[in-house]
């Protein structure tokens, strides 16, 4: 399984990032699914926090 992984930075203050990990669905089968899918829920994510901005974003194994 793989996780999507996004590093947000506030627009008002762009050195204040973090880490998010979107909740749009469960996690991917395989790396390739999580890619595609990236830029779509990343478009979503910003549009839902509009104060903040996906600096890049990443997919990996789910944490622990």
């Amino acid at each position: 399984m793989i996780e999507l992984v996004f590093v947000v930075c506030m627009l008002s203050s762009p050195s204040d990032c973090r880490q998010e990990w979107p909740v749009y669905q469960e996690p991917y089968q395989n790396t390739l699914m999580c890619v595609r899918e990236a830029q779509f829920v990343a478009a979503k994510w910003t549009s839902e926090h509009p104060a903040w901005n996906v600096r890049r974003w990443t997919c990996s194994p789910p944490r622990t």
